[in-house]
């Protein structure tokens, strides 16, 4: 089949952003997910199957809203996948198991003895007491300081106290500190979050993971920190497995899935550029080649490398649908050596599940909802599955395995689908509704679309967050700019279909 981009969640859950102020529509309302099977087994001569779209090979269409101030402009190819049939799938989140944990420390790092990386980074002695002199210092500043009237007096009464309550912290971590940090070797087991905060050791680290609702965990670092592995299940932050590596010491990997950008849109001097052969500049600061960097490899041979390590790691077939040579700027996070900053050069290659040669393009966005207030405030995030490698002439430098996916049963084996014309008609329809920027912003959007695309993407279900549907979702890609956009705008997808019914996908919600 072809190969294309895809539209990743960081931007696809924009693209309904302002839905929420348009007319209702049954295009927009929550879709029953019942009926949308139902709808997926119909016959009748108002449906299409995957082969009458075999016709359509361009897309072409120009629409112009003055009152909502947009326009859009459709020169694009139509990407239509290469197989006989389009599946309904439900899946639920899946929990990374302690064998494919295994797995991937084998593939990634041999018999390398590996230590517990919590306790090998854990705050000391030391550490505390350049804290507490600052905290302390910012106190006595502040108990000195003469007030001006009753307002200022306020003012230094409570900063005295958050001062105050700050050093009453670190003074008891630091009565509870090493003197060094612990070099322990791992048996590499994962850790369940809640026993370990109940034991009271590191506590800063166990009440981090368990306020970020995290079950369970494992952090794994090699003798001189210049590798570390990081696995958790988090049902409310997505699962996800982590390994970073370079000479000059380990990058942040986050206890939450970063949403990733299209590499293409990825433009800040220094991070993440098309591959440019010299030195990088980071906001005024040099930052120099990584010691002994080289990417002479091909993509080709990239690709067989990353294709060895997946197929170790899981049964799952999983396609390349995004890659290129990049220079990345190293946000290291533990530091071999300080006093410099660094890049270096790499393949980075994103890959998807495939599904009867069908990319699991995540088109439709990601799931995102809120709950709670106050201190007991919650977001949960259900972002895109999608493994991503960085691959040098050292091997496999950088790996996120994100939202991995369990397929729990074929609901309709060969799904029916709308014909295009009534995708189209939904689209010229829509797309200058969801385009249409809040009244604050003048400039008006202008939106180009130069591909759409047929592939699989999930949706989720209202009431039931871990759950959803895989199903054939329409993609128009394009850039857009103007309203909020009007800085360089964005690129990927503008507007989500679901190929099924009709009804157009809203990207924060998932469905």
């Amino acid at each position: 089949m072809k190969r294309r981009r895809i539209l990743t969640a960081a931007l696809a859950m924009l693209l309904l952003a302002g839905c929420a102020e348009n007319p209702d529509s049954d295009i927009i309302v929550h879709k029953d997910m019942e009926k949308l099977i139902g709808e997926a087994q119909q016959t009748d001569e108002s449906k299409a199957d995957v082969e009458d779209f075999a016709q359509f090979d361009h897309y072409t269409a120009d629409l112009t809203n003055d009152g909502l101030h947009v326009t859009v402009h459709a020169d694009a190819d139509v990407d239509i996948p290469q197989t006989d049939k389009l599946s309904v799938f439900r899946v639920k989140q899946h929990e990374f198991t302690q064998e494919e944990v295994d797995a991937v420390r084998q593939a990634l790092l041999g018999d390398t003895e590996l230590y517990d990386g919590v306790l090998m980074t854990q705050q000391t002695k030391a550490d505390l007491e350049q804290e507490i002199a600052s905290i302390r210092a910012s106190l006595d500043e502040e108990i000195a300081r003469v007030p001006k009237n009753e307002s200022e007096e306020r003012d230094r009464t409570a900063m005295i106290e958050e001062w105050q309550n700050a050093l009453d912290r670190l003074q008891a971590q630091y009565e509870a500190a090493p003197v060094e940090a612990s070099k322990i070797i791992s048996d590499g087991k994962l850790q369940n979050a809640a026993e370990m905060q109940q034991k009271g050791e590191n506590l800063n680290y166990w009440d981090w993971q368990n306020d970020l609702s995290c079950k369970e965990t494992i952090t794994l670092r090699n003798a001189d920190n210049t590798a570390v592995l990081y696995a958790q299940n988090n049902p409310n932050y997505s699962n996800k497995i982590c390994f970073r590596t370079s000479p000059v010491g380990t990058e942040a990997y986050g206890g939450v899935t970063v949403l990733k950008d299209p590499l293409d849109t990825q433009t800040k001097t220094g991070i993440k550029e098309p591959f440019v052969d010299h030195r990088a500049d980071l906001q005024g600061v040099k930052v120099e080649p990584m010691p002994g960097d080289s990417c002479t490899l091909t993509r080709e041979q990239a690709e067989k490398q990353a294709q060895a390590f997946l197929q170790k790691i899981s049964p799952v077939q999983y396609g390349c649908f995004e890659g290129g040579k990049y220079a990345e700027y190293l946000q290291v996070d533990i530091a071999a050596d300080s006093a410099h900053k660094y890049y270096r050069t790499c393949w980075i290659l994103r890959y998807c599940r495939e599904i009867g040669g069908v990319l699991l393009e995540q088109n439709s966005g990601m799931k995102y909802a809120e709950n709670g207030s106050g201190d007991d405030f919650k977001k949960h995030l259900w972002p895109a599955e999608m493994i991503e490698l960085h691959i040098n002439d050292s091997g496999i430098v950088w790996l996120d395995w994100n939202a991995p996916l369990e397929i729990t049963e074929t609901v309709v084996e060969e799904s029916t689908l709308k014909p295009f014309s009534e995708i189209c008609g939904t689209f010229e329809q829509m797309m200058p509704m969801v385009a249409a920027p809040p009244e604050q912003y003048e400039t008006p959007t202008e939106i180009n679309i130069d591909r759409v695309t047929l592939s699989y993407s999930r949706i989720s279900e209202k009431d039931s967050f871990d759950t959803g549907l895989i199903v054939p979702v329409w993609g128009f890609v394009g850039h857009r700019k103007g309203g909020q956009y009007d800085w360089n705008g964005w690129s990927g997808v503008q507007l989500a279909i679901n190929a099924i019914d009709g009804s157009v996908i809203d990207g924060i919600l998932g469905y």
